[in-house]
């Protein structure tokens, strides 16, 4: 893949590219034409590696090279020793390995069976997104705490991935619920 250049007054959210000899992707842009003096780029860009979120400016002359960044969707499939997590393409059954420092805290938001997209940078991976919602198991709903009033209409539940979430009165040990991992909070139950 060769790389191509884009000045700042073409970056589109989404877009990645290397910045510092780090790989980003543009998650919001708004191009400034003021008065007087010379067009900008504002942009707020997350570095693909460390997930730190940054705000630059640049000038409309100011260009930057595409990556060669891509993300693929992928079957997870299983861990060991909580170090190295095993995916699947689909298509060929061809599987990667995933070192838990690049999922850090999203490793509990992992499910067998479940599809995963991971970005690649120099054909290894660097990245995972989790989907926006996961449906998981209730394990206990008997969580009392101590602002919890009696005529509450949640209560707390642990799902089966060891996060305790609010859920509606009605949930039961047992029951699929379908949460939203951005907020981790409860959405539906499932049938």
């Amino acid at each position: 893949m060769t790389m191509v250049s884009y000045f700042s007054n073409h970056f589109k959210v989404g877009m990645k590219f290397i910045f510092l000899n780090q790989p980003y992707i543009i998650e919001y842009s708004n191009f400034i034409k003021p008065g007087k003096g010379q067009a900008f780029v504002r942009v707020k860009m997350r570095n693909l590696i460390t997930e730190k979120l940054i705000d630059k400016t640049f000038k409309s002359t100011e260009n930057l090279d595409t990556a060669e960044i891509f993300e693929k969707k992928l079957i997870y499939l299983y861990h060991e020793n909580n170090i190295f997590y095993y995916f699947m393409y689909k298509n060929n059954f061809e599987q990667i390995i995933v070192n838990n420092k690049i999922l850090k805290q999203k490793s509990k938001w992992l499910i067998p069976n479940y599809k995963y997209n991971i970005t690649f940078w120099n054909q290894k991976p660097i990245f995972l997104t989790l989907p926006n919602f996961i449906k998981l198991k209730v394990l206990d709903t008997n969580l009392k705490l101590k602002s919890e009033t009696i005529n509450s209409n949640n209560k707390h539940a642990i799902v089966s991935n060891g996060e305790k979430i609010k859920v509606p009165s009605f949930i039961q040990i047992g029951d699929i619920v379908k949460i939203d991992v951005r907020k981790k909070k409860y959405v539906s139950r499932e049938k």
